[in-house]
């Protein structure tokens, strides 16, 4: 299994910080939420970047503001994850 370098919200400081707090206040299915309290693991496997953490997940917020639910979106994500041969 592969191994990603992350910034716990507990380490974060300054941009990483600021944009954990903004990622951390937007509407997250009770599914996505990790019982550690921190953020989920595809929020902080971004920490490196802070810049490219806004950037993906402000694209993928604009995306799921349509009228599916939440796992209609998953759903919409590992089909064309799948087709596009990502393993993820």
């Amino acid at each position: 299994m592969a191994w990603i370098q992350t910034i716990d919200v507990a380490e974060a400081q300054g941009e990483l910080l600021d944009t954990y707090r903004t990622m951390m206040a937007r509407p997250l299915p009770a599914a996505y939420r990790p019982p550690h309290g921190g953020a989920p693991g595809i929020i902080r496997a971004h920490s490196l970047d802070p810049s490219l953490m806004k950037a993906v997940f402000g694209a993928s917020g604009a995306l799921h503001k349509g009228p599916l639910s939440s796992a209609e979106y998953e759903l919409i994500a590992a089909v064309t994850s799948r087709m596009g041969q990502c393993l993820y």
